[in-house]
């Protein structure tokens, strides 16, 4: 999978299958991102009554997971 191909909004699947986790956890780490307000869990926006995952957002979500890519 190349991330540059990607849409810029990723359904949440797709976040997913970017992340190789399952589809029931995406949605739950989406759901604490928008119970937190957006301190905790996979960054999300709603639009409507569908729910997307920025691209930008997801990588830096990965990037501060990861420490950071000045830290390495």
């Amino acid at each position: 999978m190349d991330i540059e191909s990607l849409p810029d909004m990723l359904r949440v699947d797709e976040a997913a299958e970017v992340l190789r986790i399952s589809r029931s956890r995406a949605y739950d780490e989406v759901a604490v991102y928008q119970r937190s307000g957006g301190l905790e869990g996979l960054p999300s926006i709603r639009i409507g009554r569908s729910l997307r995952v920025p691209k930008r957002a997801l990588l830096e979500w990965i990037d501060a997971k990861l420490g950071g890519a000045d830290a390495a």
